[in-house]
């Protein structure tokens, strides 16, 4: 796994370690939501997750106590985010959750969901081609990221982010199949969208959202 963003990705490097504490910023709860998005990945009862770029563990670290059902696995390519995923893992003694390298992800395959958040304007072709031979048969990843059609006063520039129907397309290239976007106002930088390996047909619905199917819809 790269540590430096491939072909196709629209930011020039990955978001750097060094400014993890952003990711902890209470104020973040207004346009990124935990509760919101523990929600809105809902699994039934013995699923296993990947949190894919999972940074400091936050939303992870919330899906696995409010769902102490499931197991989460949390990856970030950066080692660095991975010793601060573990340390807080360490201090919360959770059953359910773990943090894994990129081997280690692969080996804990397959996976019932992935969820992605901020992730794919940040990650190359290559990187994006990795996620659908993790899927369960009937798995499914689910990716927010920034809107770059939206005006919006975080996140980065317009420039360094995707549409909604760039990032259909790069899914679609990619082994995997968007089968859904959902509409959710606690979200409102962001769009959110659901994919399926190809060949596949989806498993479990997600929680709460309005959806706009993307075959017969035309486009995003």
């Amino acid at each position: 796994m790269k540590l430096r963003p491939g072909a196709g990705a629209k930011q020039p490097q990955i978001f750097s370690h060094e400014r993890a504490a952003v990711l902890d910023d209470p104020e973040r709860e207004g346009w990124l939501p935990t509760a919101a998005l523990v929600e809105l990945i809902e699994v039934p009862s013995g699923s296993q997750v990947l949190d894919f770029g999972a940074g400091t563990g936050r939303y992870g670290f919330a899906l696995a106590q409010a769902r102490p059902d499931i197991r989460l696995v949390a990856f970030d390519v950066q080692s660095e985010m991975l010793d601060i995923v573990r340390r807080r893992a360490a201090d919360l003694r959770l059953q359910n959750f773990s943090a894994a390298n990129w081997e280690e992800t692969q080996a804990r395959a397959p996976y019932d969901r992935i969820f992605a958040l901020n992730v794919l304007h940040e990650i190359g072709d290559d990187t994006l081609r990795s996620l659908a031979p993790l899927l369960a048969p009937h798995g499914d990843v689910v990716i927010f990221d920034w809107d770059a059609t939206i005006d919006r006063p975080t996140g980065p520039p317009a420039e360094h982010a995707h549409t909604p129907a760039e990032a259909r397309d790069r899914i679609d290239l990619s082994g995997l199949r968007c089968i859904e976007r959902i509409h959710n106002p606690r979200f409102p930088y962001h769009f959110i969208l659901r994919a399926v390996r190809q060949g596949s047909e989806p498993g479990n619905a997600l929680g709460s959202g309005t959806r706009k199917a993307e075959q017969g819809e035309g486009g995003i």
